[in-house]
């Protein structure tokens, strides 16, 4: 099985990865602050799409408070940088 990893910063952002392995490039990256129900979920304000040269998600930026956006579970096990 998979595993996420997680990494936080002193900051409080966070990135997930969401390959295993060596991290492709990031060919795009897509804010989720610009859709409409951002203003019914707060937590879209703080999230960043990675997506690789083919067009798949490879990863989660949080550039909000990490402590707002993710799940305890997903923190607990993160890397903190």
């Amino acid at each position: 099985m998979a595993e996420i990893a997680v990494t936080v910063t002193e900051s409080g952002e966070a990135y997930v990865a969401l390959v295993v392995g060596d991290p492709p490039e990031v060919r795009d990256s897509v804010a989720l602050d610009a859709l409409d129900a951002a203003d019914t979920i707060p937590a879209l304000d703080g999230l960043v799409l990675d997506f690789d040269h083919y067009g798949r998600v490879v990863g989660l930026r949080v550039t909000g408070s990490a402590n707002s956006i993710l799940a305890p579970s997903l923190l607990d096990g993160a890397d903190v940088t």
